[in-house]
């Protein structure tokens, strides 16, 4: 390959990540125990759904689109992920675009969740140990954005210490998270639903019968069904997306074929079981019944919904529990969120080093520590650009156009399981090159093409489905133009940057005839 074409003959980076260490990464990533918030939404999208048991259905398909991803990375094991293998594939515009509408993404989800530490964790720690005063100051925007400010800034701190230490620290978290859950199923089922529904009722003024009796009188079904739970499902694999991050550290990851395999399968199988285990035991203690009709009367407005604040499952541990262990619970569930934002913000970093490596963006984007093995230029970068979303989330109405990122990010799941459905056609070079496993076949047909398939299967139902009318109502023209307008300045920035390479006389085309250099 001519000089010239990459940043530089190495990309700096340290295979130090372990298949474990992966497996964490993508754990949080998909935030453990953020069901206990998105159970509410679960139940009213569709009611009568059994929580528990869309946990257990989306696990094989999570395995299934999870396989498919782990064997392209073993096949381009390079930072960047599914940016490489598209734009190796079938054309570097869209391995760019796609990659371009996931750095937008994550970034603003990352901008949604400081207030889910701030409000949804610090907020409500505080009024039950008797704070509500300082309780009031933390749920301002104004805090939210100060925390973010000083969170960004530890976040750059870890990540600038290489990506070894970023594991450990997730790691830490993920023992704060289990400790949380610990708590969360031991209250639940040592107080029992006899106990729940005697402090809930002493608290209301409204026992949990009656909330399902109203419910009911309003449209709630009243109990679970077959339908429901198989609707169900399409949201609770929401909750699973992300079990494949570790395919943007391939380059630091040491053993890929093997360890991106455990990585993938390993993280869906452990938050598979977690998210079982907090519904399961959620509705042990509380009353599924319950919990889907509190819901239901919350979500329709209705004047008999006995609590002042939403009914995530976490906030109703308090009736379950004492400030105490209501604390430690909460402890654990901040935990999440705050490692689901240094996920994040490691991932972008990744996806800019791989642009920049490529030459699509400035490439001093790419410079790495030589000490810590870490994109440092990237890392700043992002920094930046994660404390702008934050203000925006905030004091703008602009992040509330990301409504529909399932729809886009199945957009780029089909694109990426088309790609690997065309592998071996359209680089053979680089399909023999790659391990025996990727090549693999099933009879005639190769697993991989087996598995892309699929996958795309599952990327259409499920992007149809986020945007049907039980999901998001009647479907806004101007979200849906800014989720694609997304794609579109990604195309956009790829083809200015080609133009600006190829009046400079090295065509920014040749960055994607071979992999780039480790």
């Amino acid at each position: 390959m001519s000089e010239g074409v990459y940043a530089r003959t190495a990309s700096g980076l340290v295979r130090n990540v372990s298949a474990w260490d992966a497996m964490i990464f993508n754990i949080m990533v998909m935030a453990p125990m953020a069901i206990l918030v998105y159970g509410v939404w679960a139940s009213v999208t569709y009611p009568g759904a059994h929580l528990p048991t869309t946990a257990l259905l989306a696990i094989p398909i999570s395995i299934i689109v999870g396989l498919f991803y782990a064997l392209l990375s073993a096949a381009m094991p390079r930072a960047g992920g599914d940016y490489i293998w598209v734009s190796r594939i079938l054309h570097p515009a869209l391995g760019y675009m796609i990659n371009f509408f996931l750095f937008m993404v994550i970034l603003s989800v990352a901008g949604a969740y400081i207030p889910w530490f701030t409000q949804y964790t610090l907020a409500p720690v505080l009024r039950v140990n008797g704070m509500p005063e300082l309780a009031s100051s933390v749920s301002s925007n104004e805090f939210a954005f100060a925390f973010a400010v000083a969170f960004y800034a530890i976040c750059a701190a870890i990540i600038s210490r290489g990506a070894k230490f970023t594991m450990r620290v997730l790691w830490a978290l993920f023992a704060l998270v289990l400790i949380g859950l610990v708590a969360y199923a031991g209250g639940l089922l040592i107080t029992g639903q006899q106990g729940f529904s005697r402090n809930f009722s002493a608290a209301t003024g409204m026992s949990p019968e009656a909330v399902i009796q109203e419910a009911v009188k309003a449209g709630y079904p009243g109990q679970f069904t077959v339908t429901a739970t198989l609707l169900g499902l399409t949201f609770t694999y929401i909750n699973f997306l992300g079990f494949q991050f570790s395919i943007y550290l391939a380059g630091e990851i040491k053993k890929v074929e093997r360890s991106q395999l455990i990585a993938i399968v390993g993280a869906v199988l452990v938050f598979g079981l977690i998210d079982w285990l907090a519904y399961q035991v959620s509705y042990a203690g509380m009353g599924g019944e319950f919990l889907g009709a509190l819901s239901y009367l919350y979500a329709i407005g209705s004047d008999k919904y006995p609590l002042k604040d939403a009914p995530f499952f976490m906030w109703l541990f308090q009736y379950a529990s004492n400030p105490w262990l209501f604390t430690l619970m909460m402890v654990g569930w901040g935990a999440m969120v705050l490692a689901a934002i240094l996920t994040y913000v490691a991932a972008a970093v990744r996806f800019v080093f791989a642009w920049a490596f490529d030459r699509v963006v400035p490439t001093w984007l790419s410079k790495v520590s030589v000490r810590s093995g870490s994109p440092y230029a990237a890392l700043i970068f992002v920094t930046i650009v994660a404390i702008v979303f934050q203000a925006l989330w905030l004091w703008t109405p602009l992040l509330q156009y990301f409504a529909y990122i399932v729809f886009g990010w199945m957009i780029m799941q089909i694109i990426t399981a088309l790609a690997a459905l065309l592998f071996s056609r359209r680089r053979r070079d680089l399909y023999e090159r790659a391990p025996a496993l990727v090549r693999a076949r099933m009879g005639p047909v190769p697993v991989l093409a087996i598995l892309s398939a699929l996958s795309m299967i599952f990327g259409i139902w499920l992007g149809y489905a986020s945007i049907s009318p039980a999901f998001v109502g009647t479907l806004n023209p101007w979200i849906m133009a800014f989720t694609v307008g997304l794609f579109l300045i990604g195309a956009a920035i790829y083809f200015i940057s080609s133009l600006y390479h190829r009046r400079r006389g090295l065509p920014l085309e040749l960055s994607f005839k071979e992999l780039p250099p480790e």
